[in-house]
Formats: C-alpha cells, structure tokens, sequence
C-alpha cells in the first residue's frame, strides 16, 4: 500500500483542526468565562494557519525556509 505525502498531510490537517476546534467550542458554549475565549480565536486560527503551512511543505519535500524575494535576487557572480 503506497500512500501519497499530501493525503497524509491533509488527514493530519483535518485531525488537528477537529482537535483543536471541538473542545474550544464547547468551551465557549459551556464556560461562564468561554465568551472571552473568543478574543483567544484569532491566535487559534494563526496557529492552525502556520501549521497547515508546515504540512504542506512537508508534503512537498519543500525546504522551511521562505522564497528568496524576486525583487531583491541574490548576486552570484
């Protein structure tokens, strides 16, 4: 059985965001204090953001570095 980097990628993608979503939500509905958990959401997503850009690369044996800038190309003479 072979199976693709990406498809595992995205599997581990989709189970982290069900992890990390599920128990905020009901900590928001069910906390007394959970509606102040909503100014915490935005650092969640970011997270979840970098990490599915991490899988990504990794899915596509890119490097973790960021892309040179076209604007400013390196001098190799």
């Amino acid at each position: 059985m072979n199976v693709s980097r990406e498809a595992v990628a995205l599997t581990t993608g989709v189970i982290l965001c069900i992890l990390a979503v599920t128990p905020f939500v009901l900590a928001i509905k069910y906390l007394d204090g959970g509606v102040g958990l909503i100014l915490v959401s935005p650092v969640l997503i970011w997270l979840l953001l970098r990490a599915g850009k991490k899988l990504e690369r990794w899915a596509r044996n890119e490097p973790d570095t960021t892309p040179p800038d076209p604007d400013y190309p390196d001098n190799e003479d």
